[in-house]
């Protein structure tokens, strides 16, 4: 190797060099961080990630275990592809890429990109909508039968799964708490 050669290829290397961070962090950016762990059966990330959110911002973690800690999302992406049939199926899917795009649209960034005020501002948006049929009305009655129908949400709501005798004719005192289930 002559020293011309080995100029060339020692400027080579320090050009590769001086670009490869700025070219690993581009790289790196381009690959979205996810909200959740969970990975989806049926849907998409993107679909599967929205409606993670979605139940977050509708459930969030209080003094009682939230939708995440429920498992709200990974339940309704077995119902979407598992016993959804196909005309629920095909609508629901219309629906939620309809509610990305109107997104999309309206702020610029995908509903998981969106800080977490613009997001509760797009639900509430969608929540004063009159259509009772609308697919945000649809999913959010969805997420909260996910919920409390899971081990967690029963527990949240004070049920007494075990039957008991039957009181057919009881009076309810206006200061006693209201349970689920039997007396």
């Amino acid at each position: 190797m002559d020293r011309r050669e080995l100029l060339k290829k020692s400027v080579i290397a320090s050009l590769g060099l001086s670009f490869a961070p700025g070219l690993l962090v581009s790289l790196e950016s381009c690959a979205k961080a996810r909200p959740t762990t969970d990975q989806p059966v049926y849907l998409t990330e993107e679909q599967f990630d929205t409606i993670w959110q979605m139940a977050e911002l509708i459930l969030p973690e209080t003094d009682s275990p939230g939708a995440h800690k429920a498992g709200v999302a990974p339940f309704i992406d077995q119902l979407f592809g598992r016993y959804f049939e196909e005309e629920e199926k095909t609508s629901s899917e219309s629906g939620l890429q309809s509610f990305l795009s109107n997104c999309m649209d309206q702020y610029g960034k995908s509903f998981v990109d969106l800080d977490k005020e613009k997001q509760i501002e797009y639900l509430s948006i969608l929540d004063k909508d009159k259509n009772p049929d609308s697919f945000f009305k649809s999913m959010k009655q969805i997420i909260l039968w996910a919920y409390f129908t899971s081990e967690i949400g029963m527990k949240s709501m004070n049920y007494l799964p075990v039957p008991g005798r039957y009181n057919g004719c009881i009076t309810i005192d206006e200061t006693e708490k209201n349970l689920v289930g039997n007396r």
